[in-house]
């Protein structure tokens, strides 16, 4: 009873701890508006205690159709603006949220949008013909001179490289995600987004930055079970924001967590004895150590931990070679790490090998020791992984898994 009233304590501390003390949607105020030349200028001063997520200006043209476009922050303060095709009697609302999901915020509604001139309306079809733009519009260009002089360029938005899970991970344990974030500024804020599938709002877990540009979080324990959607958002120094999805930044990645087994468990029919957690790299950089991180743990209740964990790995010289993982405290139980050798440009593959003292009891987290890890070795990002290898290595024990 006592440890099962920690276990929830623990669980209760995770959750509200997941959770971040901001709870305001972002302040939208000095909203102004001008048309000219058959297109609609709209900017506003959007703040945040923790970070502006996504501005979107919602117009439309007197009963015509709303059409959604995302507002562009200035390089230098608060201030996003947008143009779209239109004139005077164009209406327009805003709508903003912050990088921990509160809001939208909105300035004007679909029902009571402003027109240019700055002016609320009551419906669409009662708009009438707007005033010319106020004449302190025509001096808005001064407002950010003294800040035009600057010569230096704002970074672009940070890039981030995430590949989900290949297995399934057991549910209720905690599991680390893992992902590169690249940015030229330096990130200020991390998130990890999460919901159960088709949830109607996200717990938001802050990142862990490692080494360079290694970040991590984890999902977790009272999360972990069934499908799991999350997003990845990251906010740099500079302003700039990415919500870093499947693919594009609506569809949320997706992990399906393995139930427990009914009774007594055995052990996993494609990874053996073992249950493996970790993050596969996508591309690493040319010339740099590749830090490999994993949880291995018992695939049963009666299981123990292995006595030896390994990277077998094949460089860009298409030579086997194996390094053995030391205990990683910062991985938690079962955690382990090791560090494979810079490479050039190309193509290397891997598999994590856990064995007994004796060798005859051994798994792999690909699931058979035929099927590798296949990472890009590229100094640019993007770009198609390398190949799957089918092959089985010499240096593989004799007891993995087909």
């Amino acid at each position: 009873m006592r440890s099962s009233l920690v276990a929830f304590v623990v669980v209760l501390g995770l959750a509200l701890a997941a959770r971040a003390d901001d709870t305001k949607p972002p302040a939208i105020s000095d909203v102004k508006a001008s048309a000219k030349g058959g297109k609609v200028s709209v900017e506003a001063l959007i703040t945040d205690e923790t970070g502006v997520l996504s501005a979107i200006c919602h117009h439309r043209g007197p009963g015509g159709a709303i059409e959604d476009t995302p507002m562009t922050k200035d390089d230098y303060d608060d201030v996003f603006k947008v143009t779209f095709p239109g004139g005077a009697d164009s209406e327009y609302w805003i709508e903003s949220s912050d990088l921990l999901g509160n809001g939208p915020s909105v300035y004007g509604t679909q029902g009571k949008p402003y027109t240019a001139n700055g002016k609320p309306t009551g419906k669409s079809t009662a708009v009438a013909k707007a005033e010319p733009p106020p004449k302190e519009e025509t001096a808005k260009p001064e407002r950010h001179a003294s800040r035009r002089t600057h010569t230096s360029k704002a970074s672009g938005p940070p890039i981030v490289e995430h590949r989900k899970p290949g297995t399934q991970p057991a549910e209720n344990k905690d599991f680390t995600v893992r992902m590169k974030i690249h940015s030229d500024s330096p990130v200020a804020v991390g998130l990890l987004q999460i919901r159960p599938q088709g949830g109607a709002g996200f717990t938001n877990v802050k990142l862990n930055h490692g080494d360079g540009d290694s970040y991590d979080a984890a999902i977790p324990a009272n999360l972990a079970h069934g499908t799991v959607e999350y997003f990845i958002v990251a906010k740099n120094e500079a302003g700039q924001v990415t919500k870093q999805g499947d693919g594009d930044s609506k569809t949320p990645f997706s992990a399906t967590f393995k139930p427990g087994a009914v009774g007594a468990a055995p052990a996993q029919a494609n990874n053996g004895p073992y249950n493996f957690t970790n993050n596969p790299a996508y591309r690493v950089p040319p010339g740099k150590t590749i830090a490999i991180r994993a949880q291995v743990v018992p695939a049963s209740d009666d299981g123990t931990l292995p006595d030896r964990v390994a990277v077998l790995w094949r460089g860009t010289d298409a030579q086997d070679q194996m390094a053995d993982m030391q205990t990683d405290s910062t991985g938690g139980y079962g955690g382990f790490r090791a560090e494979i050798p810079a490479q050039d440009e190309g193509a290397i593959f891997y598999q994590i090998v856990a064995c007994d003292a004796s060798a005859s009891k051994c798994g792999v987290d690909t699931g058979s020791k035929r099927k590798w890890h296949a990472t890009s070795v590229a100094s640019q990002p993007g770009g198609a992984p390398p190949m799957s290898l089918d092959a089985v290595s010499q240096r593989a024990p004799a007891s993995l898994p087909e």
